[in-house]
């Protein structure tokens, strides 16, 4: 006679599916229910992106995106694709190498990054840093690849033609995709 095996979640439902986040069989109710929400789900796991794949991001409307001051257009992204591209890539490289880090440790730090950025506008330099330690190390990562980058354009073009009000649009627009296409579990990685 074959056992029946429980969901290690809940302990009532029969267990169907492989879990990495337990180490152990769940029932697909618990997945479904606790998939980003109390289980940090790995990035490997074929139900997270086959959930992924079909989930539909948080509606937000335009009054609701952050940042309403700064006017980010198409043509402007369109202008900026190194550069928005450049800082795409670092942002994720960032939180992929800050190991347990989730959406909201990535808008976390795109908000300090923002302020910081603006900070530098107004011709003071202060360094507003989260007290999320994983959103501080994403900060981190990605103020390192944008000095490197920076670095790379003045010796490319003898000077730099990145100015800071073109980094803090391209912030603003990343901070807003994020807004975006956030799944709104907490530990969310979209």
């Amino acid at each position: 006679m074959q056992q029946v095996v429980l969901c290690k979640i809940c302990g009532k439902r029969r267990a169907r599916r492989a879990c990495p986040a337990v180490s152990g069989d769940i029932c697909p109710l618990c997945c479904g229910t606790e998939r980003e929400a109390t289980l940090s789900c790995p990035l490997e796991c074929e139900y997270l992106r086959e959930a992924h794949s079909r989930e539909k991001p948080v509606e937000i409307s335009e009054a609701q995106l952050a940042y309403q001051d700064i006017t980010v257009t198409e043509d402007f992204v369109r202008s900026h694709e190194e550069l928005v591209v450049f800082l795409m890539y670092s942002l994720a490289e960032a939180a992929l190498r800050t190991a347990g880090a989730v959406d909201s440790d990535i808008v976390n730090a795109l908000a300090a990054l923002i302020q910081t950025h603006r900070t530098l506008e107004s011709g003071l330099v202060y360094e507003t840093r989260p007290q999320n330690a994983l959103a501080a190390s994403i900060q981190r990562e990605f103020e390192n690849s944008l000095g490197e980058y920076q670095k790379l354009r003045r010796e490319r073009e003898g000077f730099s033609t990145v100015r800071n009000a073109e980094i803090v649009a391209v912030l603003v627009f990343l901070y807003r995709l994020a807004q975006q296409n956030q799944n709104g579990r907490p530990r969310g990685r979209m």
